[in-house]
């Protein structure tokens, strides 16, 4: 009889471990599941949403697509600025309620150059000065790289995400240099992410090859719902883990 009953204990033990460890998994599942995902995105009028009619870009895209996959709130704090350059950008991580949002955020993602390279050309795209483009070219590389330091100094666990410019300058009306001029500004992006850790380049350089503009396009420079549509389900696919 005693070595039935030692039995028995050791065997309702063992059970009431298991059942433990299962109640803790599911609770801790059920954590998750509630826990708020936190998004801060960082850039221009591209990271705003101009051109798209509700004004949430290509980051409400993203933003969606999480939601729907994880199954769990998504928040997004989008700091994003009409015409913001690289140097603007820098001076924005001074204010108190974008610092603390990054060190919130579990995902960064970072969309500037756009406007460095326009005021570089002299807004000039028949004919793009070469020059200037390679002095503007580095200064967005330096602000790139002390813009991915001060997020990393404010959040060393959140993985950041620095996309790539497009090149909106096709047709005849453009400069035939524009692609290689684009190109070798998106290297430089590169090399700055290179520099940080936890970060992903995301090029969007292929999204709008070969395309007919008007379909995707809201002006000469913005995408119009359907193209933000199509850069956001992209970088969604870069982001899936």
């Amino acid at each position: 009889m005693r070595k039935v009953s030692k039995k028995w204990l050791i065997g309702g033990t063992i059970l009431a471990i298991l059942l433990f460890a299962i109640f803790q998994v599911g609770k801790t599942e059920g954590a998750n599941k509630t826990k708020t995902i936190k998004i801060v995105a960082l850039g221009d009028s591209l990271t705003y949403g101009v051109g798209d009619p509700s004004k949430t870009g290509y980051i409400g895209v993203v933003r969606q697509n999480i939601q729907k996959q994880t199954g769990r709130n998504v928040i997004v704090n989008n700091f994003g600025i009409s015409g913001q350059r690289s140097d603007q950008l820098l001076r924005q991580l001074d204010n108190g309620v974008v610092i603390k949002a990054l060190k919130q955020a579990e995902y960064v993602f970072v969309f500037i150059g756009t406007n460095d390279f326009r005021h570089a050309a002299g807004w000039n795209f028949r004919q793009l000065p070469q020059q200037p483009l390679l002095l503007g070219k580095e200064k967005l590389r330096n602000n790139l790289s002390k813009t991915l330091a001060v997020i990393r100094e404010n959040n060393s666990f959140a993985q950041v995400y620095v996309l790539g410019l497009y090149n909106p300058y096709f047709g005849e009306e453009y400069d035939t240099k524009a692609p290689e001029s684009i190109r070798s500004w998106n290297e430089a992006i590169i090399e700055a992410s290179k520099e940080s850790t936890l970060t992903k380049y995301i090029s969007t350089y292929e999204l709008y090859e070969n395309i007919e503009k008007d379909m995707y396009f809201a002006d000469t420079l913005h995408p119009n719902r359907r193209g933000y549509y199509k850069m956001g389900n992209w970088v969604y696919n870069q982001w899936k883990p």
